[in-house]
């Protein structure tokens, strides 16, 4: 969820076109070499290829490997459908798409720009121009649910930062926690849930460097504590998600085409540094898991998909000029995998669309 400083520049939004999930254009690009059903030399070639040019191949739904075993690569034979379209966003009013979630047997998303920067929460299925769920949202960015409180949606708010909870009709707000070492966060930006072990989020600078450096936390107990695993200098950690298991968390680093994979404790303490998993292509922002540890990353080149080892099966292009920023796994069964995504990753004139791809394997809630 790639949010820069833009509150100098909402007041052009009608005319200007922001690119409001972009990083430092000096971002690394992916480096891998794509071999035959996805697979990626771990070779340094000495020559860099640029992952919106994925050369890999992936073979139809069920379709076996040669050798007769079954194929591995979780986006074999996918096809991108549209859930919500631009047309239909824009008659509810929608300028910008992001914060996917699945909670109580709804899809919800933010659009943190609405209302000159107020922001709205979405709840799924809406009816022509109904109202948002949560009209004014403290400029909501990110949501997670929590099935242990209640079934609650945990939110993080850019303005002022804060990371609070609501029930998922958007009413009764309570704030959890919004100081870190007794400042304000920079602009808590995505989060996700791990029961019993706590409430993991990111705190990239995008709207100001209050706390002088960008990190990871975990909120845990009441009254809450607040815990740094890692931090970071303009290299904007972003979209988060936990493994199958619950022991590895996994953070994008917009800044640097980069996730990288934090190792949890029993209790759900950093077991160690932030570890690199993958480069990816530009831009990386949501993420999302699946049952088999698989790891999905929204980045210019699409959707790009990464075993648990950290080897790259490809990269799921969207329709027309869509690039994705928002992935959450749902339905039931969660075996949908929805993508929330902008025209060209603009703000503005983004024209945003959700997407929907039907899954062979449930993703991680």
């Amino acid at each position: 969820m790639k949010l820069r400083a833009l509150s100098l520049l909402l007041p052009l939004m009608p005319v200007l076109a922001v690119y409001a999930c972009s990083s430092d254009s000096g971002a690394s690009p992916d480096a891998s070499v794509s071999l035959p059903d996805g697979a990626i030399s771990t070779e340094d070639t000495g020559t860099t290829t640029d992952s919106a040019t994925d050369t890999s191949k992936p073979l139809p739904d069920g379709a076996p490997l040669p050798d007769g075993a079954p194929n591995p690569n979780p986006l074999a034979g996918l096809t991108v459908v549209d859930h919500l379209t631009a047309g239909e966003l824009q008659i509810m009013g929608v300028q910008f798409m992001d914060g996917l979630m699945w909670g109580d047997g709804a899809l919800f998303f933010t659009d943190p720009f609405a209302d000159n920067g107020k922001g709205h929460i979405w709840r799924l299925p809406r009816i022509g121009a109904e109202p948002a769920t949560v009209p004014v949202s403290n400029k909501a960015i990110g949501l997670c649910f929590d099935q242990a409180n209640g079934g609650s949606m945990v939110i993080t708010e850019a303005t002022p930062p804060a990371l609070a909870r609501r029930k998922p009709d958007g009413t009764a707000r309570t704030e959890i926690v919004a100081l870190a070492n007794a400042l304000p966060f920079n602009g808590s930006n995505d989060c996700v849930v791990v029961q019993n072990k706590g409430i993991y989020i990111t705190d990239p600078d995008y709207f100001g460097s209050t706390q002088g450096k960008e990190r990871v936390y975990r909120i845990t107990g009441t009254p809450p504590v607040v815990t740094a695993l890692a931090e970071y200098e303009g290299k904007h950690p972003n979209g988060i998600a936990i493994s199958p298991d619950g022991n590895t968390l996994y953070v994008g680093l917009t800044a640097i085409a980069e996730v990288v994979q934090i190792p949890l404790t029993a209790d759900g303490a950093a077991a160690g540094p932030p570890v690199p998993f993958a480069k990816t292509g530009a831009d990386p922002d949501g993420l999302a898991t699946d049952t088999e540890g698989n790891v999905f990353v929204a980045t210019k080149a699409g959707v790009e998909a990464y075993s648990k080892a950290g080897t790259k099966w490809g990269a799921l292009a969207l329709p027309g000029t869509q690039q994705p920023i928002s992935l959450a796994f749902g339905d039931p069964q969660a075996k949908t995998l929805f993508i929330g995504s902008l025209a060209n990753g603009q703000l503005g004139i983004a024209s945003p669309v959700i997407h929907k791809v039907a899954m062979r394997v449930a993703g991680v809630p």
